[in-house]
C-alpha cells in the first residue's frame, strides 16, 4: 500500500476536485475543522467513482480510511483534493488522495473501496473490464 508520504507530492496527480472553504466548516481556531476536512476527501472521491457507474450490478462501499493532518486550512484557502489509484487487488483498491493548498499539502487520506454486488450486497470480485479503468486512474 502506498504511504501517506508518498500523496504529498502534487505533480502525483491527474484526477483534480476543488473545494470550495464555506464559513461554516470553521471552527473555534478559525481553521476547518478535521471531520469537514474527512468530508472534503470523501467529495472528491465522489467524484472520481462517479464515472464507475457503467457497470451496472457493481457498487462500492468504504472499507477502511485513514487521514494525515499536515496543516492548516483556513477560509479564503483555494482548494484542490488530487486522486489516484494506489492499490487494485481482487475484490477492493485503493484511492490515494491529497489535499492542496496551492503547492502546500495540508492532508492526506488513503481510502479502500472494497466492490460488492448490489443484488446480493455482498464483496464481490472486481469486473474484468473495471481493472482498466482503475489502471488509467493510478
Amino acid at each position: 500500500m502506498t504511504d501517506h508520504a508518498a500523496l504529498k507530492e502534487r505533480g502525483g496527480f491527474r484526477l483534480w476536485t476543488p473545494i470550495q472553504v464555506r464559513y461554516r466548516d470553521l471552527d473555534m481556531m478559525g481553521h476547518v475543522n478535521h471531520a469537514v476536512i474527512v468530508t472534503y476527501f470523501e467529495s472528491a472521491r465522489a467524484a472520481v467513482m462517479g464515472q464507475f457507474e457503467r457497470f451496472p450490478g457493481s457498487g462500492f462501499v468504504l472499507g477502511d480510511v485513514h487521514v494525515r493532518y499536515l496543516a492548516e486550512i483556513r477560509l479564503g484557502d483555494a482548494v484542490e483534493i488530487g486522486t489516484r489509484v494506489t492499490r487494485i487487488g481482487a475484490r477492493s483498491f485503493t484511492l490515494g488522495q491529497g489535499l492542496f493548498v496551492g503547492d502546500r499539502c495540508a492532508a492526506t487520506c488513503l481510502g479502500i473501496e472494497v466492490h460488492i454486488d448490489t443484488a446480493t450486497r455482498r464483496g464481490a470480485a472486481l469486473p474484468p473490464g473495471f481493472l482498466s479503468v482503475l489502471e488509467d486512474c493510478r
